[in-house]
């Protein structure tokens, strides 16, 4: 999740904007895992009088989060592009390692899950075809269930010196989009119209996303990008959007476990059309409140703490917080509401408390603080 830098007075998002927004991601990101059991049951029984039913609007709820990370990625790489701009070689050198040493380090923190896998494979046989399933691990599968967005945001900045350019422009952006949507649910249904059919592909895989980290450079290169559409829309008109596309998300969830009997993972995916939509209503009300945020939670003094101690730790948050929650299942068992609430609250104040303790505890470190995902340098204090 790159940091957003300073740019001009006119930028698409001030970097307390996008540490706002990655921090709150974050957390509802942790609470939607904490939460999946009982997704789980209501896909199973259906119940809308059940903690199942919340649990699962909170989860469509949080379709944005990711899409989020992507946005604030796209944009923060291309904001130190345009500020700071590197030659291809020196590109690869500097800005690379930054998201492939925290991918590397947590996945190697984790690989103590997949150590049966790699002692069966058949390293003295055939070694070649024993490496390629252990990248294809790796760097396609990854050893731990959120770290997918590691895998696609290193994709990313592979090829993002090749998009850099070629972003700034209204039809290139236009571009990726349909070419994301033709690959989007339900866009099965219409092939299978005609007796077609996608060909099987890894999920984890950039030009599902592409769209997302593209808006982001689209938006460093055009600050001014949508805001003409949020100057005309009304405030009560951006909320009727947000809440009619999260509607659809999660209308077409039930129709999909319901009525088309999906497994969950392919019911429940970011890759559909209208999680789409509901990620252009979200961006669209954060941008309509932009102004407020600025004068009443960025800069305010009763406010200060949430910059200083939960945004400059919501990256390593959203990468230890898997570890905290298979803790904490050890204790907290069943679908009682207590338990719904104690598993967010201990796994959220856990995870913060590694953060803390970590930064401290590596302070003489910063060059593994930022491998953790923790922040090089203490946060910057409020300034207007």
């Amino acid at each position: 999740m790159s940091n957003i830098t300073g740019s001009k007075p006119a930028a698409f998002l001030s970097r307390r904007d996008g540490d706002f927004l990655r921090s709150v991601a974050s957390t509802v990101v942790v609470m939607t895992h904490c939460v999946n059991i009982w997704v789980r049951d209501f896909y199973d029984r259906h119940a809308f009088l059940s903690m199942g039913a919340l649990a699962t609007f909170l989860d469509q709820l949080s379709r944005f989060t990711v899409p989020a990370f992507f946005l604030l990625s796209g944009y923060g790489l291309a904001m130190q592009q345009i500020s700071t701009p590197l030659p291809l070689g020196q590109f690869y050198r500097r800005r690379v390692p930054r998201i492939l040493l925290p991918f590397l380090l947590w996945s190697a923190l984790t690989s103590y899950r997949f150590w049966g896998f790699f002692a069966e494979l058949p390293w003295k046989s055939a070694p070649l075809r024993a490496l390629g399933h252990s990248l294809d691990l790796i760097f396609l599968k990854g050893f731990d269930y959120q770290y997918y967005f590691l895998i696609v945001i290193f994709q990313f900045y592979l090829i993002f010196p090749f998009l850099y350019k070629w972003a700034r422009h209204r039809s290139f952006l236009v571009v990726v989009l349909l070419i994301q949507i033709a690959l989007m649910s339900p866009i099965e249904a219409w092939l299978g119209l005609f007796g077609l059919a996608l060909p099987p592909l890894y999920s984890y895989l950039l030009f599902f996303f592409l769209f997302y980290c593209v808006a982001g450079v689209h938006a460093a290169w055009n600050p001014t990008w949508v805001s003409g559409i949020v100057g005309r829309m009304t405030l009560p008109q951006i909320w009727f959007l947000w809440f009619a596309t999260l509607g659809m998300v999660s209308a077409e969830f039930w129709v999909n476990i319901a009525l088309l009997k999906k497994p969950l993972m392919f019911a429940d995916h970011f890759n559909r059309w209208v999680v789409l939509a509901y990620c252009c209503a979200s961006l669209l009300l954060l941008l309509k409140y932009r102004d407020y945020l600025k004068a009443r939670v960025h800069f305010n003094a009763r406010w200060q703490w949430y910059f200083k101690w939960v945004t400059p730790f919501s990256f390593f948050v959203y990468l230890v917080h898997t570890h905290v929650l298979r803790f904490v299942e050890l204790f907290l068992h069943g679908l009682h509401p207590v338990v719904f609430v104690l598993r967010v609250a201990l796994v959220l104040i856990g995870s913060y408390a590694l953060a803390w303790v970590s930064q401290r505890l590596f302070a003489p470190f910063p060059g593994l603080r930022h491998a953790l995902g923790l922040p090089r340098e203490a946060p910057p204090t409020a300034a207007k």
